[in-house]
């Protein structure tokens, strides 16, 4: 049995060798507080920066990798066999956030708030399906407004879209945030003392572990169950499979 165990071991150790790994530095404004999400498109697979900007992520030539995070705009890259023999350096850009429309009252102000109140007509609550129509549609996330203004650009505007690859690239970032949600979501089942001190996770590495974890095909119904015990019991298990993936003792 224990030369079974020793072949086993010799055996994850040369797959986990053999893989090969895209590293480098991201650069970007304040980059030292900031952690990108780094995910792999083909092999399903995400980490995050350190504190100086650099990362490394398993990757082969004609992977996807895109870099997001909330402070700068996406940046998606097509692996090549070249960028796996050196460092690469990815440039981030400030995201420019849309500003929600702002209408302006033709009321005249006075400066006497008592005065200025009084003056206000307000609309009574207008309901739409007390009068047969239909509700609004519920508000949509930034992805999927980006997703439906390609959509409904009209044929000539979808032609061109789909030429230029942007409707492929607009999908994917909604698959990339619903991944991420979901791993935000699995972080906030636990305490992070539970993944720093039980696990003994330090705390740089923890997105890299949540990460890690949704490799387990399990890790998505355990999430959507919202349970906290047996997220805690799925994670003890997967310590030792992270442990060895990263090398440590």
């Amino acid at each position: 049995m224990k030369h079974y165990s020793i072949l086993f071991i010799l055996f994850l150790g040369l797959s986990l060798q053999a893989q090969q790994e895209l590293k480098g530095t991201i650069v970007a404004d304040s980059i030292s507080f900031t952690q990108v999400n780094i995910v792999n498109l083909n092999k399903e697979l995400g980490t995050v920066n350190n504190t100086k900007g650099k990362f490394t992520i398993v990757a082969e030539a004609g992977d996807e990798i895109v870099f997001s995070s909330v402070q700068f705009e996406p940046y998606q890259i097509q692996v090549t066999q070249e960028m796996l023999k050196q460092d690469q350096t990815i440039y981030l850009f400030p995201a420019v956030n849309e500003l929600e429309e702002v209408k302006l009252s033709n009321i005249n102000l006075s400066g006497d708030l008592t005065k200025d109140a009084s003056n206000l007509k307000v609309k009574p609550y207008f309901n739409p399906s007390q009068v047969g129509l239909p509700n609004p549609l519920p508000k949509l996330t930034v992805e999927d407004r980006r997703l439906y203004t390609a959509q409904s650009g009209g044929p000539a505007g979808v032609l061109a879209d789909v030429i230029s690859g942007r409707m492929a690239m607009l999908k994917r970032m909604k698959e990339i945030a619903e991944y991420e949600a979901l791993v935000h979501k699995a972080k906030r089942l636990v305490s992070l003392s539970f993944v720093e001190e039980d696990l003994n996770i330090p705390q740089d590495y923890i997105d890299d572990f949540f990460y890690f974890c949704t490799k387990d095909e399990k890790f998505e119904a355990v999430v959507k169950r919202a349970g906290k015990l047996e997220m805690i019991e799925f994670l003890t298990q997967k310590k030792g499979e992270y442990f060895i993936y990263k090398e440590w003792e």
